[in-house]
C-alpha cells in the first residue's frame, strides 16, 4: 500500500500548493501482501456490501489465464471482483 497511498498524497501535496481542492480518498487505495502469487484489495468487503443493501456482482477468474501464472510457474488460484 506505500507506493499507492505515496503517489495519492503526493498528487494531493501538489494539488494544494496550486491552490486546488486537495483531498485523499484513502477508500479506493489498493492494499497488497507481497506473497507468491500476491493478495490485493480495493473498497470493501462483500460482507460489507451485502450489509449496503446495493446490488452486486462477483466474477472469479482463474489465475492460470493471467499472463503471470505461466512465468511464475503457478497453476492454482483465482482473482475474485
Amino acid at each position: 500500500m506505500l507506493a499507492h497511498k505515496g503517489k495519492e498524497e503526493g498528487v494531493s501535496v501538489a494539488d494544494r500548493i496550486a491552490g486546488k481542492y486537495a483531498h485523499v480518498n484513502y477508500k479506493v487505495i489498493p492494499s497488497v501482501i507481497y506473497t507468491a502469487p500476491e493478495i490485493a484489495w480495493v473498497g470493501q468487503t462483500e460482507e460489507q456490501v451485502e450489509a449496503s443493501g446495493r446490488a452486486y456482482k462477483v466474477g472469479v477468474f482463474p489465475f492460470l489465464a493471467s499472463g503471470r501464472a505461466p512465468r511464475n510457474g503457478a497453476g492454482s488460484g483465482f482473482s475474485r471482483s
